[in-house]
């Protein structure tokens, strides 16, 4: 069986102690903060929070190294590393999957917060429930020509050599396919927050006509109704002008168009009154507040203003700068950034690891220290990353 040497293997066992501790307190990080701040509980937060148990668990494998391979094969401690390890590293792929399925269904399904929070239950069976009846299956395999199915593994106890085709269907076979279907929802999740930004930056006109194509989602509020404050001022508007006798101050332009002039239309836009030739100065103000969209990462509250003046002299129109669309750019490249940091750490999970899996695979009498090292350290890690 190919090994390292003493020293090899002491530095090694060092290492992932090292490293452990360090995943550790990254999910005792996470704990606080989960616990401490409401605002971290949040769909794909609890996600992460539920990853952490296991990742929590996997780092008590990992703190034992190669303890329980010196006490044998057929040892108890030995036996329930290799569950462990077997249980829970798997499971870690299987929550980014099941993060990236929520990233599908809140973009595509419209699913809201309550909506994916009902999904938890089978994410917890796929996850959590799957693995462990694979995990406890392997602690009563044993075949007399190629012993138990946890034996030594390098690094810990985990599928032996001899068992080493479990590895890939039980663990990196699984693992790699749930990577492929996260990279293709990311990939068109992508796709579809850069074409609406792109459609958003095409849009050069004011807010209350910006038809926003980001639908309500799980990382929204509940909507609140739209206010309307409408200001007014007239100076010196002939009575004759003011229907029923009503004082100017009073009266409000018709909605719609007027025979002799215009007044406000069914979107909002403020036109011309009907006025004489003696008439003088008027002026309408509008100002309307849009729901806040404050949850989403980088997009604060939208407010818009316009304003539109006439008189003898002519007409005048003003409106603030239409700042939404670069708003909801803040928020895509915010949801982007975060999506894409869960596809990152499931790599930087698994390709040391699997690249070290086809070495062995490609030479079954060697063992290569580089690769066993950066196994050893991203796995440890896990919860870290």
């Amino acid at each position: 069986m190919p090994s390292l040497t003493h020293n090899q293997l002491s530095s090694l066992e060092t290492t992932e102690r090292i490293a452990s501790c360090f995943s550790l307190v990254g999910t005792i990080f996470i704990f606080i903060t989960f616990v401490s701040s409401p605002n971290f509980r949040r769909p794909i937060n609890r996600l992460v929070f539920y990853a952490s148990w296991g990742n929590t668990l996997c780092n008590v494998a990992t703190l034992m190294s190669e303890s329980p391979i010196r006490l044998g094969q057929h040892s108890h401690l030995c036996q329930f590393q290799g569950f462990l390890i077997q249980m829970f590293v798997p499971a870690d792929a299987l929550w980014n999957l099941a993060m990236a399925i929520n990233v599908y269904l809140t973009l595509f399904k419209k699913y809201n917060a309550h909506a994916l929070k009902a999904q938890e239950w089978k994410y917890f069976l796929l996850c959590y429930g799957c693995t462990f009846l694979i995990a406890f299956a392997l602690i009563f395999v044993d075949n007399p020509s190629r012993g138990k199915a946890y034996g030594s593994a390098v690094l810990w106890c985990w599928i032996s050599d001899d068992w080493d085709f479990l590895r890939l269907a039980l663990c990196y076979g699984p693992a790699w396919i749930c990577i492929l279907i996260a990279l293709s929802i990311y990939t068109m999740a992508g796709r579809f927050i850069f074409r609406k930004r792109h459609d958003l930056r095409a849009f050069n006109i004011p807010v209350e006509e910006l038809p926003l194509s980001y639908p309500p989602t799980a990382f929204d509020p509940p909507p609140a109704p739209t206010s309307i404050k409408v200001t007014r001022e007239f100076a010196s508007l002939p009575s004759e002008n003011v229907p029923g006798g009503l004082e100017p101050d009073t009266y409000l332009a018709p909605t719609g168009n007027n025979k002799d002039g215009r007044g406000v239309n069914g979107n909002g836009r403020f036109s011309e009154l009907s006025t004489s030739s003696t008439s003088k100065s008027y002026s309408v103000a509008v100002t309307t507040e849009s729901p806040s969209f404050s949850s989403r990462p980088g997009l604060p509250h939208i407010k818009s203003s316009s304003s539109s003046t006439g008189g003898p002299g002519g007409r005048h129109h003003n409106r603030q700068p239409n700042r939404a669309a670069m708003e909801a750019n803040r928020a895509a490249y915010s949801y982007t950034f975060i999506a894409s940091l869960f596809f990152v750490s499931l790599l930087v999970t698994w390709v040391p690891s699997s690249i070290n899996r086809v070495y062995s695979l490609i030479h079954p009498e060697a063992v290569s220290e580089e690769y066993a090292y950066a196994a050893g350290v991203v796995l440890s890690l896990m919860g870290m990353v």
